[in-house]
């Protein structure tokens, strides 16, 4: 493994309890911190920043890191977390001096994360392809937002023709992001105006069903939630969801869902009829 996958990884999903030091230590014998991590190309204080990891942007800026560098598509770090509602990392670069200029989407995204609605609604009227601008890092927020209690912000977005397939956290569409969260409101939102069922993502390589079976074991309050797993599942088998997998991995798809299944989605699960 290079410096910089060692570093991505480190950042994006093995951050623990002594992963600040690891990263102190990783910042005083290598330089590369600007280096493009990942498959989206960030430096490495987009990723602690998308990550809500604050002890790490502000190591990270101790270190020297470029407080305005922008993503592909144009982001900065401060973007990154004002979009998401990262009220922690948002404050640490704007104390040491990032630009925190926004873009017109960046505002809607705001808007939206914090309530606003008649902001939000105000910005769509002046500029209605702020919903859809062709930009990924902008377009990501019906994904960003589908996977939260607020069911008003996905209304509104698909109302304003947001679109349904454009991915999120972890490469995972908006209806994933409902899936993994366990928000039936949302996905029945987005299951009425044809949000992709069977798009397998490029992280976990599951379908929605596969991130609502997983995410009824494995997120955060999963047993407390599980009849809301339970619910969005048969919201997804109801639409026609299958258990099948690209290719011929079906049965060890199928397989590995039903390990992984909290029992109420199990029942699920096993009233789908094998293809």
């Amino acid at each position: 493994m290079s410096l910089a996958e060692s570093l991505y990884e480190l950042l994006d999903t093995g951050y623990g309890p002594d992963s600040d030091d690891k990263l102190r230590d990783f910042c005083d014998k290598h330089a590369g911190t600007e280096e493009p991590l990942g498959p989206s190309r960030e430096t490495a204080l987009h990723v602690a920043t998308r990550r809500y990891r604050t002890s790490a942007v502000a190591i990270l800026i101790e270190h020297g890191a470029h407080l305005d560098a922008r993503t592909p598509h144009g982001k900065t770090a401060y973007q990154h977390a004002v979009r998401r509602g990262f009220a922690e990392p948002a404050e640490v670069l704007a104390q040491a001096g990032a630009n925190t200029s926004l873009t017109p989407a960046d505002e809607l995204a705001v808007a939206l994360v914090h309530g606003r609605f008649d902001d939000a609604k105000k910005l769509l009227d002046q500029a209605p392809q702020l919903a859809h601008t062709n930009n990924p890092e902008e377009d990501r927020l019906l994904a960003d937002l589908a996977g939260r209690n607020e069911t008003a912000p996905v209304a509104l977005l698909i109302e304003a023709g947001a679109p349904l397939d454009v991915p999120g956290l972890d490469d995972g569409t908006p209806l994933h992001q409902a899936a993994w969260f366990g928000q039936p409101a949302n996905a029945r939102l987005l299951i009425a105006p044809g949000a992709p069922l069977e798009i397998f993502d490029g992280t976990h390589a599951s379908s929605p069903i596969g991130w609502a079976v997983h995410g009824s074991r494995y997120s955060g309050g999963a047993k407390e939630r599980e009849a809301a797993y339970a619910e969005v599942t048969q919201l997804l088998a109801d639409a026609g969801a299958q258990l099948t997998y690209p290719g011929d991995n079906t049965e060890t798809y199928r397989m590995r869902l039903e390990n992984d299944a909290a029992p109420l989605v199990r029942r699920i699960l096993d009233s789908i009829p094998r293809s």
